[in-house]
């Protein structure tokens, strides 16, 4: 798809590319370092839930600071301001923060890194004066939802097995393949994990159908596809893992393809903005027991608390006060994608969006990877995600959506003010979905 001129390259360049791929070379493993045993939830349960976590990280601090060392290293050769040095210092400067919150885990130097990272609850990204928390609960007032009621098992849910089975038949239907091992994990944490090439699912998780389609189009058709991208590629393959601070735009970017492609549900979108909210009350100084009855009293079922409650705690202190803010950006990502691309589609277009899906990458970075676009240097994307393959269609949303954005809602309001009038009403509880997933 696209134009992809053909590369020239001096001396100069393909030496720098050389070294790159060396201080580069594989991701900071900072998710994998974070994970706890399923013994820390078998020890909680059996508590009572009474009993804060006490989880034990093994690091090798040894290879850890003489990665950071080598990137540092790295820093420092890079001279000039052309698209690819500017690309090589923001790869530096987010493997390193990676490598500083490994170094920093189980302290609250940790979660320090990590808002600076991820943002926090309280980040106003979005436009300089909304914060993160501020949107959640604009969310939750919107839908409506006040309990994370659990569902009882359906006829209709596919077991382990049955969702190894839908995603092969997935991909089975595409002309380009990625490489993707399943694996049946009976002691995962999670109901499922996609990594780079492998889909581990525990072994005793259901999922309904809408659950099976929304994890197909968050984790392999977005991580999957833009990680296995960027290792394709033939001059920048460190594209495949671009450390924490492309989390905000991949997450954003997978969270857009289930809102885009209608597999977002209300259960779904309830638990991203609950974790908002919990991460915010872990900034306040609630612990790990307050946050996990927090979920409880809402009708989420003792699992499902105990998996959310661990991914904001994981890394950071369970006492309190310094939680891991990842699962704050997942709504802020969403918003700056979806703004990206209503912009992106009325300039460049197409070209812009094949650039977005051709690696791990930042918002941030699509100046300089558009610019090596054009060069040569970055070629286009193997694995092209289903929405980008309906290039009409996405077309066709934003050109109507940027209408609708001009629209006065208060105008509207007032011709129908008799809605105003009418009770209240709520949805129903909604059904609790996936346990977490990165």
């Amino acid at each position: 798809m696209g134009f992809f001129a053909k590369p020239t390259m001096d001396p100069a360049t393909l030496k720098l590319l050389e070294r790159a791929r060396l201080a580069l070379a594989g991701s900071s493993g900072l998710l994998d370092a974070l994970a706890w045993p399923r013994s820390v939830e078998q020890a909680f349960l059996a508590s009572h839930a009474q009993q804060i976590p006490e989880p034990v990280y093994a690091i090798d601090r040894v290879a850890v600071e003489a990665r950071l060392a080598r990137l540092d290293s790295f820093d420092e050769e890079l001279r000039g301001d052309d698209a690819l040095v500017r690309l090589l210092r923001a790869r530096t400067e987010s493997q390193r923060l990676g490598a500083r919150m490994l170094l920093a885990l189980g302290t609250k130097a940790f979660s320090d890194l990590s808002a600076q990272v991820y943002g926090s609850a309280r980040s106003t990204w979005l436009d300089g004066d909304t914060s993160n928390l501020d949107f959640a609960e604009h969310l939750l007032q919107r839908i409506g939802v006040t309990e994370l009621a659990a569902r009882g098992r359906s006829d209709d849910e596919l077991d382990a097995e049955g969702l190894a089975a839908y995603v092969r038949e997935r991909i089975s239907k595409r002309k380009h393949k990625p490489k993707l091992e399943i694996l049946i994990d009976p002691e995962l944490s999670a109901k499922a994990i996609a990594g780079k090439t492998r889909l581990r699912i525990r072994g005793d998780a259901t999922f309904d159908d809408e659950e099976a389609r929304s994890l197909y189009l968050h984790e392999i058709e977005t991580h999957v596809f833009t990680a296995q991208n960027g290792d394709a590629q033939p001059h920048l393959d460190f594209l495949g893992a671009g450390g924490p601070l492309t989390t905000r735009t991949q997450e954003g970017l997978a969270v857009f393809v289930e809102l885009y492609s209608q597999a977002l549900t209300i259960g779904r979108l309830r638990r991203l903005v609950e974790r908002v909210r919990l991460v915010a009350m872990a900034e306040d100084g609630a612990s790990f027991v307050d946050l996990y009855r927090h979920l409880v009293s809402l009708g989420a079922d003792e699992r499902a608390a105990f998996l959310d409650v661990a991914r904001i705690c994981r890394g950071g202190l369970c006492g309190g006060g310094a939680p891991f803010t990842k699962d704050a950006c997942y709504l802020s990502g969403l918003v700056e994608v979806y703004d990206f691309l209503r912009l992106a589609v009325s300039h460049q277009g197409l070209l812009v969006a094949e650039v977005l899906v051709s690696g791990r990458l930042a918002l941030s970075e699509l100046e300089a990877l558009v610019a090596l676009r054009e060069q040569g240097l970055l070629a286009p994307p193997v694995f092209v995600p289903s929405w980008l393959r309906r290039w009409d269609d996405l077309l066709a949303h934003f050109a109507f959506t940027s209408f609708l954005s001009e629209i006065d809602l208060a105008f509207v309001a007032q011709r129908h003010a008799w809605l105003a009038r009418l009770p209240l009403r709520t949805l129903e509880p909604a059904a609790t979905p996936a346990s977490p997933t990165e």
